[in-house]
């Protein structure tokens, strides 16, 4: 399979694509593609048994589909925890390079690679590497109410979140109290006794447990 094909199952699953029906502008959007080159892929797609297809409705993962999109996330996962964990790479940093080492990797690499990482369970960002609903079964920070305690769970795989966040010290374990929400879309939250500002859009994609 293509790293091309690899990309637009990848990204149809992330949207939600085992699930439920997905809109070729979604996966346009996600892609920064034109609508014209996903309708072209969306065909050979079907044809080649990864998805179905519904007239005005979109697509959604069949059963092969879904098995090869968790394989590609895998392999992404495994060499970022490589990058972070083995070559000192900042975990904004290592999501770019998975993305290009995912699609050379052989199942006999992945296989080895796994194996000499101690066969990891989470990524450097709290994503599991074996399916288990974590696009469906999550919640996010903005969903705490105020005086509640959690801790932090996994962060969206996204660079600029990353970076925040390493800038306002989070990192996956911490445990956290909502201090305070107020009408201009901030959060006030506590962490080891520090008061730490926090937007709620950047809040929505921190991931609790």
């Amino acid at each position: 399979m293509t790293g091309n094909r690899e990309d637009y199952i990848k990204a149809i699953y992330e949207l939600g694509g085992e699930k439920k029906k997905i809109g070729t502008k979604s996966i346009a959007k996600s892609l920064n593609i034109s609508p014209p080159s996903v309708s072209e892929m969306i065909k050979k797609l079907v044809e080649e048994g990864y998805i179905e297809y519904e007239l005005y409705k979109g697509v959604k993962l069949t059963e092969k589909g879904a098995k090869e999109a968790l394989g590609i996330k895998k392999r992404h996962l495994l060499w970022e925890v490589f990058l972070v964990e083995k070559l000192g790479y900042d975990w904004e940093d290592a999501h770019e390079e998975a993305e290009v080492l995912e699609h050379i990797t052989s199942t006999k690499l992945e296989g080895m690679l796994e194996k000499y990482l101690d066969y990891p369970k989470v990524c450097p960002h709290g994503t599991p590497l074996e399916d288990d609903g974590y696009i469906f079964n999550t919640i996010s920070l903005d969903s705490i109410g105020v005086g509640e305690t959690t801790y932090i769970k996994r962060i969206m795989d996204e660079k600029e979140i990353l970076r925040y966040v390493k800038t306002i010290d989070l990192e996956i374990g911490d445990n956290v109290k909502i201090l305070d929400k107020d009408i201009n879309g901030m959060m006030k939250i506590e962490k080891d006794e520090n008061t730490i500002d926090i937007d709620k859009e950047i809040a929505k994609k921190i991931y609790v447990g």
